[in-house]
């Protein structure tokens, strides 16, 4: 029986990346296989994020674009699922008629039904009169999903769901929760599998990965616990994203400088650099507590790279706030930034406080000042790397037919190189020759020697 094809667009973090995966594991599961275009699929599935206001909006116009296809392809069916679907609910349909169905951000386990119940609707020619939709307010736990990677040598592992911490300007906890942790035996059993299936990286998941456990009931559950005990893991290498930098603790940064498989990359959000501004977002930390992190983090672990994300025009941010922002910036020496104009989200309390009082042009001014300047910094910390050999994982060519490659350093900054098609997921060592806010640049000078294939485990 010829398998049905599946498109999934996935918008926002590296959480969604991973849903989505889980997404199309279940779905392997009921007889669909993956596909890269929307028009060889025959069912199209947009896992969504709502934290910003420009994918939400988006998320619509492309909804326009698959209605087109229908026009072509009547058996075609579209399913929003993710935050904009917790959030908006039976309002999908009504913004959109090309919408057959909707999940919420921990319904993924509901797809094969709701697509059951479609197929029910179609046979016995019923309208559409109350919508298909999972809607969960309050997911009470991580699914446990049969994943379909993306790679056969990088992971995504998920350890917490949801955030308690209502930052005044974020949706997360409003449509993916409060903070849910898995139990470490669970995460320690997934990459100890990854590992035994020769998986080279694992990148640990969370919205905020330093509250890992507090919400269970056991002191002895803590993300530093957690990370000490994957070291003793046979897998190279161990990332984790996102850190809150009034949750890190002095444990963490424990691990993180002795030598083992932890990677030194730290994205810790800082999100302004005013103090003032900070308290109105209740961040928990002002900006010379946040430049002591910084301090504490370069001193104690070599090499360490920290990103983060900053957002400006935030409702109370004066041109004052703003400077101490770029002030910040010049004195963190961020390794790179992601950096937004403030957009106001619906059941926020930013949204409900404050006017968007800051002028789009304005808001524009300053994301452009700040990534001039971040652009500058991340070049200049770049090119201290000229002259060394670093360790690279190779994820794929740089560009098709180029005959050039990229990885990522274990502090995760990008590496291209002339390679070879079968290094694709091996170490290779490169000397970097050059440097740019783009990466590191150079030659191979340690090729890598083919990983054996993994003994199958004994069922």
């Amino acid at each position: 029986m010829e398998r049905k094809k599946l498109y999934i667009k996935t918008w926002g973090c590296q959480m969604n990346e991973h849903k989505s995966e889980g997404i199309a594991g279940l779905l392997a599961q009921h007889g669909y296989e993956l596909v890269d275009r929307p028009e060889e699929a025959d069912l199209i599935i947009f896992n969504t994020c709502m934290v910003r206001e420009k994918p939400e909006e988006k998320i619509f116009s492309e909804a326009g674009m698959v209605r087109r296809l229908k026009e072509r392809k009547p058996h075609l069916l579209l399913g929003v699922g993710g935050c904009v679907a917790q959030a908006l609910g039976k309002k999908i349909f009504e913004r959109s008629p090309a919408v057959d169905f909707v999940f919420g951000s921990s319904n993924i386990s509901d797809i094969p039904r709701l697509l059951e119940e479609l197929e029910a609707r179609r046979q016995d020619g019923r309208r559409r009169d109350e919508p298909v939709m999972a809607i969960s307010k309050i997911p009470d736990r991580i699914e446990d999903l049969p994943f379909v990677r993306q790679s056969r040598f990088q992971a995504k592992v998920t350890i917490t769901e949801g955030c308690s911490n209502f930052c005044t300007f974020c949706i997360v906890p409003y449509t993916t929760g409060l903070l849910r942790s898995r139990l470490p035996g669970d995460v320690i059993r997934e990459v100890s599998e990854l590992a035994a299936q020769g998986y080279k990286e694992v990148q640990l998941l969370g919205q905020n990965v330093d509250s890992y456990g507090r919400d269970l009931d056991d002191p002895d559950i803590t993300f530093a616990n957690l990370l000490r005990a994957l070291t003793r893991i046979e897998i190279p290498r161990i990332r984790f994203t996102s850190s809150h930098p009034k949750d890190i603790t002095p444990d963490v940064i424990e691990v993180l400088a002795e030598d083992n498989n932890i990677c030194e990359h730290v994205h810790m959000a800082v999100q302004s650099g005013s103090d003032k501004v900070l308290r109105d977002m209740r961040r928990g930390y002002t900006k010379e507590q946040f430049l002591e992190l910084v301090h504490e983090l370069k001193k104690r672990v070599p090499d360490v790279n920290i990103t983060t994300d900053i957002i400006v025009g935030f409702p109370t941010e004066t041109e004052r706030d703003f400077e101490e922002t770029v002030d910040l910036v010049k004195r963190a020496r961020f390794g790179g930034a992601y950096i937004f104009k403030y957009s106001p989200r619906p059941k926020t309390v930013s949204y409900y406080k404050w006017p968007d009082a800051v002028p789009p042009e304005e808001k524009q001014r300053r994301l452009e000042h700040l990534l001039q300047l971040q652009k500058r910094i991340t070049a200049e910390e770049n090119r201290k790397y000229v002259g060394r050999t670093v360790e690279v994982l190779v994820e794929g060519e740089a560009k098709p037919g180029s005959g050039r490659y990229l990885g990522k350093t274990r502090n995760k900054i990008t590496t291209i190189f002339p390679g070879r098609p079968e290094w694709v997921g091996e170490f290779v060592k490169v000397r970097v020759e050059e440097a740019s806010v783009a990466g590191l640049f150079g030659a191979v000078v340690e090729a890598p020697t083919p990983t054996p294939a993994p003994t199958p485990t004994p069922a």
